[in-house]
């Protein structure tokens, strides 16, 4: 047996090592921390850009059912306003031979105006693109022709506005989304006026009561053809309480079902120890990033769910957010008992820095957690166990 100092030596080499590894997965959970808050960053300016092409989308079948109501007065008038300023310029040239200059000048002082310029082309082009292409290319032949000459006749003699107007009607009877829309809004026009009341006057002691609301108010507006789009045309519609009550009641139940995965999971003695240990470890992130997110955003998001009279004491340490890291403890006993298992059954020494990576895990989930339980803290001891026998085993 070696001497009592060599023994010490040791164990205060190993606890070296364990607070430089701890030093060193502190850094790492910093960093590791930093990036999820970028990506939880991204995904609010990926989320609030596709809410501004919804939008961006709306505005322009708008503008194309606006054109086609006012198409045929606005182009027959812009085309026939240049024939009738060269009649009385010709006019004035027979009585007034003399003036020939000055009519010039004023032919070329009242020409028509030159026509808008176009959108870009990585705007209109890219969002009509995927719905109807022939706008883009409708729009640009008829401000070409009407930067040239606006009274000329095309060669089937049918005049440009005509045309024109006969075109877009066609593409917009030849749209089912559009029209679909405008059923949707005329037909369902009183029920939904029933569903704003409801929404407005909705309040919730529980946040199981927001879940209840939330999957019946879905359920009315399923039959809808495009939900935001016939909703546009309500403006007392309470888009804001109303998505505020879809997230609370989607957040707490994306929680509810990651707590009961956790709860539920069982090892299997056969499968292989890195296979179980990596499945731990997943469920282990997945509880942190939903955990950490929440409480990201629970002073923001709770302000606003008061606002809205919606339950948000379920975010606290004290409500659901609480439960969830308890139940880390588990995963944490789950992981500890599989490498006490491993290292009891191989020996120790042959799994290297196996103990050590126990430790770092068991480390991880006490201070996610706030601290261990009595049965956490019984199955540490035992895993704290092995590196006195194994030094022991050495000194012999």
């Amino acid at each position: 047996m070696l001497p009592n100092g060599e023994d010490d030596s040791d164990l205060m080499r190993l606890v070296k090592e364990l607070q430089a590894s701890l030093m060193k997965n502190d850094k790492l959970e910093k960093e590791n921390h930093d990036l999820r808050q970028e990506v939880a960053r991204l995904r609010a300016q990926v989320s609030n850009l596709k809410a501004h092409d919804n939008e961006r989308k709306s505005m322009l079948w708008k503008k194309l059912q606006s054109s086609y109501d006012g198409g045929n007065t606005d182009a027959a008038t812009n085309l026939k306003a240049p024939e009738s300023v060269k009649s009385n310029i010709k006019a004035h040239e027979v009585k007034n031979p003399n003036l020939k200059p000055t009519v010039k000048e004023q032919s070329t002082a009242i020409k028509p105006p030159p026509p808008p310029p176009l959108p870009s082309k990585t705007t209109l082009g890219k969002r009509s693109v995927r719905r109807a292409p022939e706008v883009v290319e409708l729009y640009r032949a008829l401000t070409k022709r009407e930067s040239h000459m606006g009274n000329k006749i095309n060669q089937n003699g049918v005049s440009s506005p005509t045309f024109s107007a006969n075109m877009i009607g066609e593409i917009e009877n030849r749209s089912k989304y559009l029209s679909d829309i405008k059923s949707d809004t005329d037909r369902h026009r009183e029920h939904i006026h029933f569903l704003i009341s409801k929404v407005e006057a909705a309040t919730f002691t529980d946040i199981s009561e927001v879940e209840t609301f939330v999957k019946w108010i879905d359920g009315e507006l399923s039959s809808l053809v495009d939900e935001r789009a016939v909703l546009k045309h309500f403006p007392k519609w309470p888009e804001r309480k109303a998505d505020s009550l879809r997230e609370a009641a989607c957040s707490y139940r994306a929680l509810k079902n990651l707590e009961t995965e956790i709860l539920s999971f069982k090892e299997n003695p056969k499968e292989h120890l890195k296979q179980i240990l990596q499945k731990i470890q997943s469920l282990q992130d997945r509880l942190e990033e939903a955990v950490n997110s929440t409480e990201r955003t629970r002073d923001s998001t709770g302000k606003r769910y008061k606002d809205f009279q919606i339950p948000w004491e379920w975010m606290l340490d004290a409500g659901l957010i609480g439960q969830l890291k308890y139940s880390s403890l588990r995963l944490a006993q789950a992981y500890m008992k599989r490498i006490t298992k491993e290292l009891e059954s191989n020996g120790g020494g042959k799994e290297g820095n196996l103990l050590l990576q126990g430790v770092r895990f068991a480390y991880t989930i006490h201070q996610f957690a706030g601290g261990f339980d009595e049965e956490t803290l019984r199955i540490f001891n035992e895993l704290k166990k092995i590196t006195t026998s194994e030094s022991k085993k050495i000194n012999k």
